[in-house]
């Protein structure tokens, strides 16, 4: 064997030692190896593709990605805070027991957009102005809405067309809308003038 021939082994040897430490490398550094498979092509009729839409509803053409399956996550559970465990007596409130002048406020001042439609409780017009129709006596109020015909009806279902007196309280709560409807959910918002007062 002549020197030229001894030096092949070795040559070969630090070749398989440079490519073992690179693909260590490689790996340490957190590369990836993609294996994939070449499936030869067939003649026949393509079958459509399905497409997963993500959770925008967007097919991955509109969003020029490859689309992922939506994740369902349930909600965190909010706890929430009952009212009237501190507020025993809201039905004598005057805002509550007075409330017929701030029915505007939330419901506008346009009472037949709310009333008669779709969309609305469909009443017909005879409910409110009878037969032979007249107009609703209009109740002069002294709040932001200044007049009203609310109180006239809105008793607690199924009296819905009895008077209610303004009482908020039997307005919504027979309704199903909580106090939070009208109030919000920022209980420091909602209490700030009464934890203001405790300071003075």
């Amino acid at each position: 064997m002549s020197e030229k021939d001894s030096k092949v082994p070795i040559y070969i040897a630090i070749l398989v030692a440079v490519l073992l430490i690179a693909a260590g490398g490689y790996f340490v550094l957190g590369g990836k190896t993609k294996f994939t498979t070449v499936t030869p092509t067939s003649t026949a009729t393509p079958t459509p593709e399905k497409t997963v839409t993500s959770a925008l509803n967007e097919t991955p053409a509109q969003t020029g990605a490859q689309a992922t399956p939506a994740v369902a996550v349930a909600p965190p559970k909010v706890e929430t805070v009952k009212c009237e465990l501190c507020h025993t007596n809201p039905q004598n409130l005057p805002p509550h027991v007075n409330g017929g002048k701030l029915c505007i406020n939330c419901h506008g001042s346009q009472v037949h957009n709310i009333h008669i439609g779709p969309g609305t409780v469909g009443l017909q017009c005879d409910t409110c102005h009878g037969f032979p129709p007249k107009i609703p006596t209009v109740q002069n109020g002294t709040g932001p809405g200044s007049y009203s015909v609310c109180e006239q009806c809105h008793a607690a279902p199924p009296d819905s067309l009895k008077p209610s007196y303004g009482n908020l309280i039997i307005i919504h709560l027979s309704r199903g809308k909580y106090c939070t409807n009208c109030h919000g959910t920022d209980i420091g918002a909602i209490h700030a003038a009464a934890l203001a007062n405790m300071t003075k």
